[in-house]
Formats: C-alpha cells, sequence, structure tokens
C-alpha cells in the first residue's frame, strides 16, 4: 500500500548518458531498500517507485520510469522485462505464413558480463564476488542491479547506438517527437502512468542535452507542460568524455571541432527550451568547462575516478541527484517538487547549479564541529559546468546525510577546546551547519536537510574510493584491509541559484555566437533557419541579465 502523502513523482531518461546516471541512481535506491520492520526508515521510496502485480501475481516495486535509447543500446538485457514473464524468442512457429517461405535471420546474441550472469542466480551473493566492470561495462545494461516495468524500455529502433553521427542535432529529436510512431505511444505510456498514480506531483527528466536527444527530451517537457500543468525538474547532462577526442590524424580532429560545434548549438536550443517550459533546470557535468570539451575533472577527496568512462562519471552524478532529491522525497515531510522550484527560482531564476562533496570527509575520531572549525574552502564542489559558486546573495538547499547526531560534539565533561567555539551552542546537526553558512555566506538564504542514511555504494557501484576510506565511509588515517570494501559513504550536496548561473549561461553564450551557423548544413535541413538561431542567442543574453546581483534585489 502507498503511504506516500506528497505525491508520486515520473522520471523520464532521454539518452545513453543520462541513462548511464539514471542506472547507477536506481541502482543506488534499491540497495538502500530496508526490509527490516524495527528498523526506521527515513525514505519513501514510493515517491518514484511503483508497486504492480506480474502475470504469476508476484508483487512487484518497480521505479515509476520512462527510458528512451537508441537500437543497440540495451546489450545483454532483454527489452522485455523479465519480471513479468518469460522473454518470448521468435521461431517459425509464431509466423503465419508457410515455413518454406519464411527465413529467420538472428543477430548474434550479446554474452551477459559476471554481474548480470550472477544476478539472475539468485544463490551467488554479489557482496563476496569480484567483478571487473571498468572493462566488462560497454553500455549501461551492463552494469544494471534494479528491474523495470515492461514500459520502462523505449527503443529508438530507426538509429544505432555508437554511431553518434546519425542522431547528433537538436532538430533531428523535435522530429522524433512529431512522428505518429514514436509520439502515439510514448504519450500513452504517460497517461498510463500519470492516470494510475492517485496524486502525481510532477515529473523530474534526465537528459542528453548535447545530441538529438536534447531536441527530443525538450519536445516531451513541453508536451508535460500543455498537458498536465505539473512541475517539472530537468537534469541536462553533459558527458565526461566524447570518444571523438581521441584524434589522430588532422582530419579527425578537424571532424572533433566540427562536433563540437554541433554540440554547442544543441546546448543554446536545448537551454533555451528549457528556460521556457520547465519549473528548474540543472546542468550536470564531471567537466569543469561542459561546452566544448568538458575540460579538466572536478576533484573530490578521496575520490579517484575516470572521467573517460561513463561507468564511474555516471555514479558521481547519480549519487549528487540521490542527496539532492532527498529533499522531497523523505517520510514525515510535506515538502514537494512544487516547494523545491519555488523556494530556488526567484525572479524568473528557472536555471540553477548542483555540487557535491563525495565522500563528506569527517575524520574516523572526530566530530562535526572540528570538522567544520578546519575545513578549508567551500563544503561542495559544484558539478554544474563554467559555474562558480559565490559567497554572496545567494540561495543554498543543502543536504547531508550519513552523519549521525552524535558525531554533532563531545559532551561539556569532554568537551575541551570545543566549548570555546560559537558553534558549540548548536544542538543539532542542522542548527550547526545553518550557524557555519550564515558564517561563510552573506546576505544567502541557507536551507539544511539532513538525512540519517548515507550512500549504498555497494557493488555495483564502482571503487572509486581510496585506502583512506573505511567501510562506512569514515576518514582513516591508515590504509583499511585490503578485503574491506566501502559499502556505503556520508555526502553532502546542494543546489544553488546566484550570479554564478549567470557566469554559466553568458559562457554558453559566448562560445554558441562564435560559431558560424551558415555553415552547419544539418540544422539548416532539418529547419532551422538564421533566424531561429539569432532569436535562441537573444533569449539567452536576456535569460543571462536574470542572475545580475542588481537585478536580483
Amino acid at each position: 500500500m502507498n503511504f506516500n502523502n506528497c505525491g508520486d513523482i515520473l522520471t523520464i531518461q532521454f539518452g545513453h548518458y543520462a541513462n548511464c546516471v539514471g542506472t547507477h541512481w536506481w541502482n543506488i535506491q534499491e540497495k538502500s531498500f530496508n526490509y527490516s520492520k524495527n528498523e526506521v526508515q527515513d525514505i519513501n521510496h514510493d515517491v518514484l517507485y511503483r508497486e504492480g502485480v506480474n502475470e504469476k501475481g508476484q508483487v512487484t516495486f518497480t521505479p515509476r520510469l520512462l527510458l528512451v535509447d537508441l537500437k543497440g543500446s540495451l546489450g545483454a538485457l532483454p527489452e522485455n522485462s523479465q519480471l513479468y514473464g518469460d522473454v518470448i524468442e521468435p521461431s517459425e512457429a509464431q509466423v503465419e505464413w508457410e515455413p518454406a517461405r519464411v527465413d529467420i535471420k538472428e543477430e548474434n546474441k550479446l554474452q551477459k558480463n559476471k554481474f548480470q550472469q550472477d544476478l539472475e542466480d539468485e544463490g551467488n551473493s554479489q557482496s563476496v564476488a569480484e567483478y571487473n566492470l571498468e572493462n566488462d561495462v560497454k553500455v549501461w545494461s551492463d552494469f544494471l542491479y534494479a528491474r523495470f516495468h515492461p514500459r520502462t524500455l523505449n527503443i529508438i529502433k530507426e538509429y544505432q547506438h555508437g554511431n553518434d553521427s546519425l542522431f547528433s542535432i537538436y532538430p533531428m529529436g523535435g522530429d522524433l517527437w512529431k512522428s505518429e510512431q514514436f509520439n502515439e505511444d510514448f504519450v500513452d505510456k504517460i497517461r498510463n502512468y500519470v492516470e494510475e498514480s492517485d496524486f502525481l506531483q510532477g515529473f523530474q527528466v534526465l537528459l542528453d542535452s548535447t545530441d538529438g536527444f536534447s531536441g527530443l527530451s525538450t519536445s516531451c517537457i513541453e508536451h508535460l507542460r500543455d498537458e498536465y500543468g505539473k512541475n517539472i525538474i530537468a537534469f541536462p547532462m553533459i558527458p565526461s568524455f566524447y570518444p571523438d577526442y581521441k584524434f589522430q590524424t588532422e582530419e579527425e580532429r578537424h571532424q572533433s571541432l566540427i562536433k563540437d560545434s554541433s554540440r554547442v548549438l544543441n546546448l543554446a536550443f536545448c537551454f533555451n527550451n528549457l528556460r521556457e517550459n520547465s519549473s528548474l533546470f540543472v546542468p550536470l557535468c564531471t567537466g569543469k568547462n561542459g561546452w566544448r570539451q568538458p575540460g579538466e575533472k572536478r576533484k573530490f577527496y578521496h575520490c579517484e575516478y575516470d572521467p573517460e568512462l561513463y561507468y564511474h562519471s555516471g555514479a558521481i552524478l547519480a549519487s549528487a541527484l540521490d542527496t539532492l532529491t532527498l529533499k522531497y522525497r523523505l517520510k514525515h515531510t510535506s515538502y514537494t517538487l512544487r516547494d523545491l522550484s519555488v523556494d530556488l527560482t526567484p525572479q524568473s531564476r528557472i536555471a540553477a547549479a548542483a555540487s557535491l562533496c563525495l565522500p563528506f570527509s569527517l575524520n574516523s575520531d572526530a566530530e562535526l564541529i572540528d570538522c567544520l572549525d578546519h575545513w578549508e574552502g567551500p563544503l561542495t564542489q559544484t558539478i554544474t559546468p563554467n559555474c562558480t559558486l559565490g559567497t554572496d546573495r545567494m540561495i543554498q538547499l543543502y543536504t547531508l546525510r550519513g552523519i549521525s547526531e552524535d558525531r554533532l560534539k563531545r559532551p561539556s565533561s569532554k568537551a575541551g577546546t570545543q566549548k570555546d567555539l560559537p558553534a558549540y551552542k548548536c544542538e543539532t546537526i542542522r542548527e550547526m551547519l545553518e550557524f557555519y553558512l550564515s558564517c561563510t555566506t552573506f546576505t544567502s538564504i541557507n536551507n539544511v536537510t539532513v538525512v540519517d542514511s548515507r550512500l549504498n555504494v555497494e557493488t555495483p557501484f564502482p571503487k572509486i574510493f581510496d585506502k583512506f576510506v573505511g567501510q562506512k565511509g569514515n576518514i582513516f588515517a591508515s590504509p583499511r584491509q585490503p578485503y574491506a570494501d566501502v559499502d556505503s559513504v556520508p555526502v553532502m550536496a546542494g543546489l544553488h541559484n546566484g550570479s554564478g548561473v549567470g557566469e554559466m549561461l553568458e559562457s554558453l553564450h559566448t562560445q554558441a555566437k562564435r560559431i558560424k551557423f551558415a555553415r552547419f548544413h544539418q540544422f539548416k535541413n532539418a529547419g532551422v533557419e538564421m533566424d531561429d538561431y539569432s532569436e535562441c542567442l537573444d533569449n539567452l543574453f536576456d535569460f543571462r541579465e536574470c542572475y545580475e546581483d542588481n537585478y536580483f534585489i
């Protein structure tokens, strides 16, 4: 039975990188399910999940999710969910024509990796098995732990995954949305989810923003706004790496530069549409630059990841998403998606930035009060490209998870020098964090949510934490034992709105304006005129002005 008082949320994912991030996110959530009746749980999974019954009468609990990707992106995963019956293989018996006139050609079946094989064999424990997912993962389904409802998977068969040049520009996605073959079926699936919900509070959309999925997803968002009028929070994803950067010849370098320019145009058109049709959008990327090239990777203390592996960078962004969205996914709270968008988007500031601290570095023998007293620099690292988090005139919504209240400070009898700190008067983690933020930011609105649950990083989450991170995420002076993997970590993440977001928009506008649009015949052939490009640039420039400090005052 659903005890969700705030309403359901439908999640929609568009594109391969968005699905890499989404796969990690659903894995994290399902790994955190707690079936113990004696243990108090603070996360309300009913917000994003739905209960159902399969053909065998078994109760299922699956994400309220639609995802879209290209043909070939599923790897060895069947397009029909095995939760709702066996996968039927094609045979001559299924065809009504005479057998002599039928020739069935089968594609070579892809071999499942060891992780997926063990997942099918319920007798094997994945917690003790050794996997080489860094080498085994080719597509997001290779590390998928969660299981989906049959209507979740939507594969575009007109385009092949791996051939990015065929579905590479914004207007191609818009054209696909208008096609009868895609639109009717997908719109029906959205309606089915909406109608089975007692109360739908809104939508969250994860989207690839640098290729044809930028146009497909924004067309869908426009439909959601017109059809349902609910709140929509969008997370445009920018991959951490593009394969064409590994060029070896001058011609390959030239083609890579052209693709970079196309990606910038896609981003500009995408952001312009999100500005009009979403309630809030938050660009996410583990690279510092994001536009022409993701650039140098963002660095996190005690975290070592390879930006060329979507399996790695997707886990970083999923950790942020799972933590940021806790604000409207907690039990015993009335905070909703609408509250988030209203709190974070004053004066038409629809775009916001995100930040992350993974793991939150608290020494095993320390309390939070000492940790904050010795902290240098910002608490979190921005994961929005070309955006710096300021310290003045900000709206900030932080979530800290995985630090228990008994780690706040020492009792009065053992406090020692802690008593001399002004923060010692704080009685809760939330109170202490808000006090810290009031001392380090100025003329700002800071809101803090504290959650007991740590982030679950068990397999298939990548092994990206260094040897000084303990099994429960505490930081130790000596390395942990080689056989002891990290299974959970404390995390802090934030959503921010301020002048730094305007700098991000200005940098995108500058990059897009430098492009000689007339040379990109693909856009013109798809119906995008020079006037459309100029209007997009003007809108981005005007949008950027919303983030001037004097405008906000």
